[in-house]
């Protein structure tokens, strides 16, 4: 075998996904048995009425052994979510409309997050206030990740309208991201709390949205007087 050949050879090694050990797959299954019970018993039962025990055996492990995945049901509660979650903005920014206004982009990405709280105010209100302030290392990751995705999906947004020449190139793409999800963000706890009706929600939503992006758009060019008197 000559050389190159054998640098392509240690590079394709080098590039395979590294397979979890037996442990980790054990260990990856349990968790996925344990969001798969807490989401049905939430839906089912709703989180008030769940208990931590009935979560462990509809999981087919013991209490102790699940305490060692969420220290608690609201922990739990986040694991669910950022999972059902991260899966519906990756969907959002998968069909996003590509001629719609920036608006209407935003309005799309939002919408998803929207129909999922939608499902059960209940338990959004609970999942709400439970990642306001997270506490545990667990759950401020699973929050975390998904985060990144919705700033990441929204600031792809921004900067393709700054390639496009529509967003102003001062503009930090992902900084602007999370302040468009605050706005986004700070008017679904008003919907979720009952402040507000569905409709006026949305409507408002969509209003704040509007001035928020006022300051990312790059103001038309005005001609010159000798154009204009042409």
């Amino acid at each position: 075998m000559n050389r190159s050949s054998g640098v392509r050879a240690k590079t394709s090694r080098a590039q395979r996904p590294v397979e979890p050990g037996r442990r980790e797959r054990n260990k990856l299954e349990k968790r996925a048995r344990i969001v798969a019970a807490a989401r049905a018993l939430f839906g089912s039962k709703g989180f008030a009425d769940t208990t931590t025990q009935e979560i462990a055996e509809k999981a087919d492990i013991g209490t102790g052994t699940l305490f060692l995945y969420a220290k608690s049901k609201e922990e739990l509660l986040v694991m669910v979510f950022s999972g059902d979650m991260l899966e519906q903005a990756q969907n959002a920014f998968l069909h996003l409309p590509a001629s719609a206004s920036l608006v209407d982009k935003l309005m799309h990405v939002f919408r998803y997050m929207i129909e999922y709280h939608d499902q059960d105010k209940e338990l959004a209100k609970a999942l709400l206030k439970e990642v306001t302030i997270l506490n545990t290392p667990g759950p401020r990751r699973d929050l975390a990740r998904l985060m990144r995705c919705i700033y990441s999906g929204i600031g792809d947004i921004l900067a393709a309208g700054q390639g496009a020449g529509t967003i102003r190139q001062g503009v930090d793409p992902l900084l602007a991201a999370e302040n468009l999800f605050s706005i986004y963000y700070l008017t679904l706890l008003n919907w979720v709390s009952g402040e507000i009706s569905k409709p006026r929600f949305l409507k408002r939503l969509r209003a704040k949205l509007t001035i928020g992006v006022e300051g990312l758009i790059e103001p038309a060019k005005t001609p010159p007087k000798s154009a204009r008197k042409a």
